[in-house]
């Protein structure tokens, strides 16, 4: 009689010790290879945000800004990179207060994206210390700042 379990799977149905080594070294080659893909995605988002800035983009083009910021948040932890998922998280709170997109707001955002490139750029992973700090630090002052400019009117 063939057997029809998936192979790597043991009878009790959790996976052999030699597919829980390949999903691990599968794992580690793509956090090796995050801030290169990743690098791709800034890009990506720096040529949204400069359509956007140019008022030539649909009004709707700052959802697929938000989404790829979205997606950067959530791959930055899983890859050893939680200074992404806190840069990223900002751009994506800063998106989410938005009422408009001034000249002020794309600044902010172009900052975000300043910011993320030199995260990957300079592999700073884990929580990048003092200078991981900085950097969430001065984006989230500017933040504030752009929020108490509008208030004022």
């Amino acid at each position: 009689m063939r057997d029809l379990r998936p192979m790597g799977v043991h009878s009790r149905g959790g996976p052999t010790p030699e597919l829980l080594a390949k999903a691990n070294a599968t794992i580690d080659k793509m956090t090796q290879d995050f801030p290169n893909w990743a690098s791709k995605d800034v890009d990506k988002l720096d040529t949204l945000l400069a359509e956007v800035a140019s008022g030539d983009a649909e009004p709707a083009m700052i959802k697929d800004v938000y989404k790829l910021a979205h997606d950067m948040r959530g791959q930055g932890g899983s890859f050893g990179y939680p200074v992404v998922t806190g840069v990223a998280g900002s751009f994506c709170k800063f998106v989410n207060s938005l009422d408009e997109i001034d000249q002020g707001a794309i600044e902010i955002l172009q900052a975000h994206v300043k910011a993320l490139r030199a995260v990957l750029q300079n592999k700073i992973a884990g929580d990048g210390g003092p200078v991981g700090a900085k950097i969430q630090d001065g984006l989230d002052r500017a933040v504030a700042r752009y929020h108490e400019k509008r208030a004022e009117g």
